[in-house]
Parts: C-alpha cells; structure tokens; sequence
C-alpha cells in the first residue's frame, strides 16, 4: 500500500475513534445529569415534592427495611423500570438499609404515596392502587 493512502487510513481509523469515545462520553455525562440526587430532608420537603406533583397526602407511616441486592424478579425489573422514567437509580443503593414513608393520598381512593429515602436520598417513589395493584410512577 502506498504511504500516503496508508496515512490517511490512520487518520481516518484515529477520527473514528476520537469520535466513538466522544459519543461514550456524552452519553455517560447525560446519564450522570439525569440521574441527579433529589434531597428530601425533613417531612416538608418530602410533602412539598409530592405536592408539586399534583398528590395531596396525609400523614405517613414510617417503617425500615432493606433495598434488595439485585432486581432480578419480574416484579423489581417492573420496579426498577418505574424508577429509572423518573430519574432515580435505586440500584446505587443496593443492599443498603432505606426509610420507606407511606402516603395516605386524600382523593378519596385506596392509593398511596410510597417514597424510599436512603438517608435523606430519594431512592425510590411510587403511587400504588391497593383496589387495582397497580403501581405507577409519581411524577
């Protein structure tokens, strides 16, 4: 092969992946920014958020457990799934104890609030029809 044709083969192969890890690094950095952190507090800020997102609540109850290691059932990936639409990653907190607050919703119906604070982190946030079973995402 001539030198030149083989220079610019080099040149080309060295753009193409200039190119490729800068698409890499745009989409890591779009994940990063998506996937901010939201702060929930004290039991204003908590009320306030789902508030702003059109649920009316009541007091909660509080209880404690444990974020699962893996989603690996039918059922966590659903979850997960729900998760990720509204920006949370809950798998950051795998494994890790979490603080769930329940939310009576004041329209009347057998829905509930449920948010999933890993420390002052929202973790995870669901509304949930105990007549229907169905689960859907907050926001």
């Amino acid at each position: 092969m001539k030198k030149p044709v083989r220079n610019l083969l080099r040149t080309l192969a060295a753009v193409l992946l200039a190119a490729v890890a800068a698409c890499g690094l745009v989409v890591i950095r779009y994940t990063q920014m998506r996937r901010k952190q939201i702060i929930l507090a004290s039991a204003e800020t908590r009320e306030a958020w789902l508030n702003l997102r059109g649920w009316r609540v009541g007091e909660p109850s509080i209880s404690a457990a444990q974020m699962p290691a893996a989603f690996t059932t039918q059922a966590g990936q659903n979850w997960l799934t729900i998760q990720h639409q509204q920006g949370l990653a809950p798998e950051a907190f795998a494994g890790q104890p979490f603080t769930r607050y329940t939310y009576p919703l004041t329209d009347g119906t057998a829905r509930f609030a449920e948010l999933w604070l890993c420390g002052d982190v929202l973790a995870g946030a669901q509304i949930y029809d105990a007549e229907t079973q169905i689960m859907r995402p907050v926001r």
